[in-house]
């Protein structure tokens, strides 16, 4: 792609390049791919922490050899900063029963913030992407939630520079801690926001149907045309080489984070878990279920409560690339999910080439996913005596020897990272066709209304013999003919 063809798109995703946030790993994702579809990603950011940092997606996973800006936020609105690096830390095994008096004031406080509580970083951001734009030109700014203050900096930056905008969800709009059981003012103003990103931007992207048929329930129909299901994917590149031995254990691997959050019901797994193991003999020696992710206070609990605990290990956090070598030498993923979500590690373990199994509810669209991957099984999330029966059916089945696919069929390409990017840039050149017709209809109107009044300018001077001035206004009057 020649520097003619190249545009330049400015992504504001908070979080980057942090791979404890949902949207980060989609944003790298989406970033890398779009490269090669003529778009060179500028990414804003309000993280001041090095690419060389353990828990940056950058430093496993590859630098995207872009500028990533730092615009650290305001500490008026924003008074502290979580420390998120926290990757393969052991947890600490004493669990709280429930929250201290801090976290409870914390909580009650959050569910006060509108959108997300970075409001103070939207006026800086705005300030430097449009101190960006001096350096770089910016053809189009693409924000990534769930962090709802960064489609606020893209609307600023993309109205005063006057080029398209496209917000992304990765999860709806109110899927995240707090935003439940909020005051009805603030569930009133909050949901007046989101409808005016909806309103404004020139195109939604979702992580999964769901957010789409929630938007078109909330604001109408009519904008489900502007809506396009964008899935996060899997990179390809991530699945190149030899994957790692594989444990002694038949490995069952739950490659995400907040499986016993509510509304995932992985207590029910960990139950039938508990009986499988009971009850089949030789099953609690050979088999080991892996959960990775952030800590999980629920699940640590679950954990420690089972009649054979053993046979379950609970892993902090690891890089992105370690996580997708966890999913090739395993034998059996498991994914669940809060209401009807597709989880992003789904991509990834069916590329890997591994029998999922779902916790679901029958009709989701992770469970019709399920029906049209070959190695699916989907199973609902309290049904512990189906979870029980399918995790020994596929313990006889025995050891996952199928490779990985060499080459991918085109339901599984249709999920890469790199058709989602192929998808995203035609919207993305759609938008910059239709802003550039759009430009150029309103200069052929201005030139017209130019080529009447130096036509009228014309046979006024042509009245008075005024020479020079009438040579002047057919001057006139010729470019304005050329340019309409």
């Amino acid at each position: 792609m020649n520097a003619e063809t190249t545009r330049n798109v400015l992504i504001v995703c908070y979080d980057f390049p942090g791979i404890w946030a949902a949207g980060v790993i989609r944003t790298y994702q989406l970033a890398k791919e779009l490269k090669a579809f003529g778009w060179n990603p500028l990414i804003l950011t309000a993280q001041t922490f090095s690419a060389e940092r353990d828990d940056s997606v950058e430093k496993y996973d590859g630098s995207l050899n872009c500028p990533v800006i730092s615009e650290p936020p305001s500490r008026v609105l924003v008074p502290y900063e979580v420390n998120h690096n926290v990757m393969g830390r052991p947890f600490d095994p004493v669990v709280p029963n429930g929250k201290g008096r801090l976290k409870r004031l914390l909580g009650h406080v959050s569910r006060l913030a509108v959108p997300d509580g970075k409001i103070g970083w939207v006026l800086p951001a705005a300030k430097r992407g449009l101190r960006l734009a001096r350096d770089y030109r910016i053809d189009l700014c693409f924000s990534v939630s769930p962090r709802r203050s960064s489609h606020f900096v893209a609307k600023r930056v993309a109205r005063t520079l006057g080029v398209p905008w496209v917000a992304d969800f990765s999860l709806d709009w109110l899927d995240g801690y707090g935003l439940v059981k909020r005051p009805s003012l603030i569930t009133w103003l909050d949901r007046h926001l989101e409808a005016s990103v909806v309103r404004s931007a020139g195109h939604i992207s979702v992580a999964y149907p769901d957010i789409a048929r929630d938007i078109c329930a909330r604001f109408g129909e009519t904008w489900r045309e502007k809506i396009s299901v964008i899935p996060t994917g899997f990179p390809e590149d991530l699945f190149q080489g030899a994957s790692a031995p594989a444990s002694s254990k038949f490995t069952i691997l739950h490659p995400g984070n907040h499986f016993c959050e509510e509304g995932r019901n992985g207590e029910y797994f960990l139950q039938a878990l508990d009986e499988w193991a009971g009850a089949i003999p030789g099953v609690r020696d050979r088999v080991e279920f892996v959960s990775i992710g952030k800590r999980d206070d629920a699940l640590l609990r679950r954990h420690a409560a089972m009649l054979i605990p053993q046979i379950a290990r609970v892993e902090p956090l690891i890089p992105h690339r370690a996580c997708i070598e966890a999913i090739r030498s395993s034998d059996i993923c498991v994914v669940n999910a809060v209401g009807n979500r597709i989880p992003c590690k789904v991509y990834e373990c069916m590329r890997a080439g591994k029998p999922v199994l779902a916790l679901t509810d029958p009709g989701s669209d992770l469970a019709s996913l399920m029906n049209r991957y070959p190695g699916g099984i989907s199973v609902a999330p309290r049904d512990v005596s189906g979870i029980r029966n399918a995790l020994q059916k596929l313990y006889q089945a025995g050891r996952s020897e199928r490779p990985e696919p060499s080459t991918m069929d085109p339901f599984l390409a249709a999920h890469s990272s790199k058709r989602s990017a192929e998808k995203l840039s035609h919207i993305f050149d759609t938008l910059l066709f239709d802003a550039a017709t759009q430009r150029s209809k309103t200069v052929k109107n201005s030139l017209s209304v130019i080529h009447r009044r130096t036509r009228n300018t014309t046979d006024i001077a042509d009245q008075h013999g005024s020479q020079s001035h009438t040579t002047n206004v057919k001057i006139l009057a010729i470019l304005a003919r050329i340019f309409s």
